[in-house]
């Protein structure tokens, strides 16, 4: 493989461990300063709607695909080495990553699309009940979507220490 390979393969790598590290620290963050439980039903309601629909949707529909598919080329640049532990870990990673993306278009998104849906001006009761359950939901939703793309984080961290061509 040529010098100049080599060099944009490891730019790649460090361009996705760069991309998660910032979604898996955002979502540390959120963790961290977790407003949402501090909120009633009709307060994170509004509050979600700004987030999501000025903020999070609108960056996620395009961060997402990118990560997605930096990821790919990463795995795909390495996949002639499959029994590396470095591949393993790159592929592992990955796996994990998909795996949040996935809790999120089943888990979170209908949540999202349901809230975004409210008129909190004139909300009903049992749309105040299925609003008070989204949000205990999404609390827990957004804690096991930490885990997941922390993980991804911390595995991808392990890819550029292990040895890349030694076969396990």
């Amino acid at each position: 493989m040529s010098q100049s390979s080599l060099f944009f393969q490891k730019v790649l790598l460090y361009l996705l461990i760069v991309i998660i590290g910032l979604y898996a620290g955002m979502l540390f963050f959120h963790e961290m300063c977790p407003v949402e439980t501090q909120l009633s039903p009709l307060e994170y309601a509004s509050y979600w709607k700004i987030v999501d629909g000025t903020f999070m949707s609108r960056r996620m529909a395009v961060m997402g695909p990118i990560m997605i598919g930096i990821f790919l080329i990463n795995v795909l640049f390495n996949i002639r080495h499959w029994r590396s532990r470095s591949f393993l870990l790159l592929f592992f990673s990955f796996l994990v990553f998909v795996t949040d993306v996935g809790f999120t278009l089943t888990e979170q998104l209908p949540i999202n699309k349901f809230i975004m849906l409210l008129d909190l001006e004139h909300i009903t009761d049992p749309e105040l009940v299925k609003l008070k359950f989204s949000q205990t939901e999404a609390i827990k939703n957004f804690r096991s979507r930490t885990i997941l793309s922390v993980l991804s984080f911390l595995i991808l961290c392990l890819v550029p220490f292990s040895q890349c061509n030694k076969e396990i």
